[in-house]
């Protein structure tokens, strides 16, 4: 399979058939690396979403005329294929196994088709597309469920243009997301993922280009604050936007929950997310089985601006429920 070569819009002759669908949008929002993945994941098994997943964002162009001409199971076995003949079973950043039906963001085909990952004017068309496409082949009114950390503080601009959207917001000690947003980048860049070369095409060129790449890789070496700090710079106006729009939404339109209460009682948050958004409880589901929380280890950068973040994110662990002894102890 060739990951580079580009694919001609195989659904342009059935656009047609999506004039009149609709759907109801969820989002999970949360900072990268702060739970959105096993919560999406999670929430994906219950069976009462119609989650957007890695075939969708792969085989964008191609999910109508897949489905019409019955050809989804093959794709998806080309691709699972493709993945085991490159090792790639797990994300390697999170090890959450990987398959094409693998709940993904919608923000790796903005990227794609846009120069923006998070939703604006510029390709909300795009988004409404593959969200219309997607229902389509789902062949059911189940709400949509979706996941982009790039828009985690864009909600206000989502509530305007999806009047009905309901939102899913997900924290995370900010200490261990920063900590673990530099480990991922920094294992991505070590060695090349297949399956984000087929999700991104920028991390797939970089790796066609060694001075971009070792340029990367030195900005996010253990020798540099560089990444750290500009790391911590964007997280902190990220959640000062937050603070500063959340109380513009409706207490109906959204329900928040911590990532460390979803790990502790998976069943009490999955079920008082359920009942926000006024669905149905599923038969019984071990929800317990998906939570696998690892042992962080503090990288020496994070450690040394302890006192800086928590000066910076005062307001937002605050808002969080954090206490100072939570934020710095990271095991």
């Amino acid at each position: 399979m060739n990951i580079n070569c580009k694919t001609f819009d195989l659904d342009y002759p059935y656009n047609d058939r999506l004039k009149d669908v609709s759907f109801q949008p969820v989002f999970i929002m949360g900072l990268q690396r702060s739970g959105t993945s096993i919560l999406y994941k999670i929430l994906a098994t219950t069976q009462l979403f119609n989650p957007i997943t890695a075939y969708h964002i792969i085989k964008y162009p191609e999910l109508l005329y897949n489905h019409i001409n019955n050809g989804e199971l093959k794709v998806k076995n080309d691709l699972l294929e493709f993945l085991k003949s490159n090792s790639q079973t797990d994300r390697s950043i999170d090890k959450l196994k990987i398959t094409p039906d693998f709940p993904e963001e919608y923000g790796f085909l903005l990227g794609q088709k846009t120069k923006y990952s998070n939703l604006n004017d510029k390709n909300l068309h795009v988004f409404i597309d593959l969200c219309k496409k997607i229902q389509f082949i789902s062949g059911n009114n189940k709400p949509l469920l979706l996941k982009n950390p790039w828009d985690f503080s864009n909600f206000l601009y989502i509530k305007q243009v999806f009047p009905n959207a309901k939102f899913i917001f997900i924290h995370r000690n900010p200490l261990k997301t920063l900590n673990s947003q530099i480990n991922a980048m920094r294992t991505l860049l070590r060695d090349k993922s297949a399956y984000m070369a087929m999700l991104s095409p920028w991390y797939n060129k970089l790796f066609y280009h060694k001075l971009h790449l070792y340029y990367y890789k030195f900005l996010y070496s253990h020798n540099l604050p560089i990444r750290s700090i500009q790391t911590l710079r964007r997280m902190t106006k990220t959640t000062n936007q937050f603070l500063e729009n959340i109380n513009n939404l409706e207490e109906t339109d959204y329900i928040s929950i911590t990532y460390e209460n979803l790990c502790k009682q998976p069943e009490t948050i999955i079920t008082n997310i359920l009942k926000f958004l006024e669905m149905p409880l599923p038969e019984y589901v071990n929800y317990q089985e998906y939570i696998k929380p690892r042992k962080t280890e503090e990288l020496n950068e994070i450690r040394k601006i302890k006192k800086t973040t928590l000066k910076k994110l005062h307001s937002y662990i605050s808002y969080c429920g954090y206490s100072e002894e939570e934020i710095i102890n990271l095991n």
